[in-house]
């Protein structure tokens, strides 16, 4: 069944002919300190008895496509509930979004769901519904269990907006940061505060439900993409709620991850490809109706007994044949798989092996970083893209192995440790992972970045000492990848991927060393194990 793609070009269709509809009446409900935030209200065409309720809270506002496409699930006997979050409603844009949905001291969704299960539009059931930042005020919202939510459908979204979205491994996710503060808190005290956290500390833990997972007692979809800005973020929901979460949401979570970047389907743009057409054809139905109908109705549609965890398997995105391209479904997320090092070699190949000593020096230029070319933005063009201009650069390493004799599935998070030095007291280390065509495309699959300062705070270890050869990790998440019979496998080393993320200050001269002293390496979860010959 094509659910997903049907499902969501309904949804969106529906939306722009409902933003010309009135709700059947808005509300300000008044929080605990005496903020009202508007809420429309969209009942079912035929009311008899009170329905059960769906809400979506919104930062980016109730009368947006992405906060009403879902209004058409007022015509499955539900009242769909569409309210502004706090910064909306600051119009000075002095409000920094999701600190009063989550469980401090000011609880708005928690509030807001009190209310509703004794309004008259509601028979005290609520599922709540929402990508992206709509997505994120439901994770902050659950660990406050409020009585009367049955369940959540969370696409695209993260539970610690600091490690997930604001930085990765110590460095700032510049431009989605700056211009996502510009859309949705535009008084530039916001993007101050901000960047004047630039650690995890107690002002980022009022936003981060992780640590609270015991207390959410409510099962939950997590719909992701594997070229989305938010994909390890979806991941972490959707595991520690597996196995952490409370008795209503421990083992009580779905997880979905497609081929999809952030603003799928509205963006038909997937990098240089389109779709592979198997992309739209999960083998189950995860509708939210279906979804609603279960916990909401207590229908029994069988939803409850869905795979834990449904995934795309990606392949050659030109159509050529592989064993990929294809859904698989298991029993845990990540799926049985072999970790398997290939070994960064003299000869700039990949290896079953470490192979002889060598040392590789690039210049680095914060006046001529390397530029972010696809891969998972929020902003910036996303998906597969060519990585050619950029691995001609002579501040980029490349490591390629042989043609593959046979298919290779990589399924699961991917983990580079780099033997790396570097003339600064501080630098970055940058590897991507990337799919070598016959023609020659370098098609980036999965990629990553380590500050050291911060690798090394983290490791327990001493600061980083100019020219001192340091084992470094770098996490490139995760994926699902087969890399086809005929193509190869290639990892690039660098120290920037601008503007994605910000660009080191700092002239350097860094060093990626290889062989048995120093064996660099990536580790691929290899599901089907057929490694090129050496």
């Amino acid at each position: 069944m094509r659910t997903i793609s049907y499902f969501f070009v309904f949804c969106f269709f529906t939306s722009l002919a409902l933003l010309a509809e009135e709700p059947d009446l808005t509300i300000a409900v008044k929080m605990r300190d005496g903020t009202e935030l508007p809420t429309d209200i969209y009942l079912p065409p035929h009311i008899e008895d009170k329905p059960p309720t769906i809400l979506i809270r919104s930062p980016s506002g109730r009368k947006t496509p992405y906060a009403m496409m879902f209004c058409y699930l007022k015509n499955f006997g539900y009242s769909v509930v569409i309210q502004d979050s706090r910064s909306i409603v600051d119009k000075e844009g002095k409000t920094l979004p999701f600190y009063t949905d989550g469980a401090g001291e000011i609880q708005d969704g928690y509030d807001t769901i009190q209310w509703l299960r004794t309004s008259p539009y509601c028979n005290g059931s609520i599922g709540t519904l929402g990508t992206s930042s709509m997505g994120i005020t439901q994770l902050l919202l659950a660990p406050t269990a409020p009585e009367g939510l049955k369940c959540q459908y969370i696409c695209f979204a993260v539970p610690d907006l600091f490690n997930h979205s604001i930085s990765h491994a110590g460095k700032l996710a510049e431009q989605q940061v700056k211009l996502w503060a510009k859309i949705y808190a535009k008084d530039p005290s916001s993007l101050e505060t901000i960047l004047s956290q630039p650690e995890y500390n107690a002002f980022w833990e009022k936003f981060n439900a992780k640590p609270l997972a015991h207390r959410v007692n409510v099962p939950a979809i997590h719909f992701g993409g594997w070229y989305d800005t938010f994909l390890q973020g979806t991941l972490d929901a959707y595991a520690t709620l597996q196995s952490q979460g409370g008795d209503g949401a421990n083992g009580k979570q779905k997880l979905i991850v497609g081929p999809w970047i952030h603003l799928w389907p509205f963006v038909n743009q997937f990098g240089d490809f389109s779709y592979p057409a198997s992309a739209f054809a999960p083998p189950y139905s995860f509708k939210p109706e279906d979804w609603f109908a279960h916990y909401l109705k207590n229908e029994q549609n069988g939803v409850e007994n869905l795979p834990p965890v449904t995934y795309f398997v990606m392949g050659p995105f030109d159509g050529s044949t592989s064993s990929g391209n294809k859904w698989k479904s298991a029993p845990a997320w990540p799926p049985a798989a072999n970790a398997t090092p290939f070994y960064l070699s003299a000869s700039q190949t990949l290896n079953s092996e470490p192979g002889e000593k060598r040392a590789f020096s690039f210049k680095y230029n914060p006046e001529n970083p390397s530029h972010t070319l696809g891969g998972r933005n929020l902003f910036l063009t996303s998906g597969p893209v060519d990585q050619s201009p950029i691995e001609a650069r002579e501040d980029i390493v490349l490591f390629t192995s042989e043609s593959l004799k046979d298919d290779l599935e990589v399924t699961g998070p991917i983990l580079a440790k780099i033997y790396f030095s570097t003339d600064q007291q501080d630098h970055d280390v940058v590897v991507r992972l990337c799919d070598v065509y016959p023609d020659g495309k370098s098609i980036l699959i999965a990629e990553g970045i380590t500050n050291l300062k911060n690798f090394f705070k983290r490791q327990k270890i001493d600061e980083a000492v100019p020219n001192n050869v340091k084992e470094i990790e770098v996490d490139l998440w995760a994926t699902s990848m087969v890399f086809a019979k005929g193509h190869s496998i290639r990892i690039s080393v660098a120290s920037a991927n601008y503007p994605k993320y910000e660009k080191n200050p700092f002239k350097a001269l860094n060093t990626v060393y290889v062989g048995k002293e120093h064996p660099s390496r990536v580790i691929l979860p290899v599901v089907a194990v057929n490694e090129p010959k050496n």
